[in-house]
This record gives structure tokens, sequence and C-alpha cells, in this order.
């Protein structure tokens, strides 16, 4: 069995929390129109309940960042260079994360 370092995991850490508090906000102030959400929070919000397939707290306790193994780790990051990278659809992604809540889906006309 191969042991993970713990920089693994720290990067990858890193790499969601860089992008889900500094790129994806900056990117969606530049064209609000075209993201369903602005802040940093709902970004975090949106990739982990992603990466979880339900409410992110379901299965990871508080605070998040402090207690994910490193595969959630490394789908946050990847999934948030996805979104960054618009490879992924965000629209998509914080619908999904919304019905999981059983809150209200925006929707685009």
């Amino acid at each position: 069995m191969t042991k993970v370092s713990k920089t693994d995991k720290d990067t990858a850490i890193a790499t969601y929390l860089h992008y889900s508090k500094i790129v994806l906000p900056k990117l969606a102030a530049q064209h609000p129109s075209r993201w369903p959400i602005q802040h940093d929070h709902c970004f975090q919000r949106v990739i982990l309940d992603n990466v979880c397939g339900r409410a992110w707290y379901e299965a990871i306790p508080t605070p998040a960042y402090k207690n994910m193994t490193l595969e959630q780790a490394r789908s946050a990051a990847k999934l948030s260079v996805e979104i960054a990278t618009q490879q992924v659809c965000i629209h998509t992604l914080n619908n999904a994360s919304l019905k999981w809540r059983d809150k209200q889906q925006a929707f685009s006309f």
C-alpha cells in the first residue's frame, strides 16, 4: 500500500482554496451575467457538494478544508480548475448543489 504524503493533500487543498476564494470570484466578477454565483463561499459550496454528491456537510466534518480526504481534496482541486477553464458548466453544478439542499433552482431564459 502506498503512503500518501501530507504534502499531496495540502497541495490539493491549497489549489481548491486558491481557485474558490480568488480565481473563480474574479472570473465571475468580470462576467456576472454568465455566472449564477459570484461569492467565494458559494463556489466552495458548489464544488464540495458536487465532490460529495450531496450537501458536503453530510459527508465531511466542518471545517471541510481541514477534514477532507486526499481523494476529496484532489477532486475539489480538479473541479475548481475545470470550472475556471469552462470544461464543466457552473450552472449545472450549481443547480445540482441547490437540488441536494432542496433550494429553488435558478432558471436562465
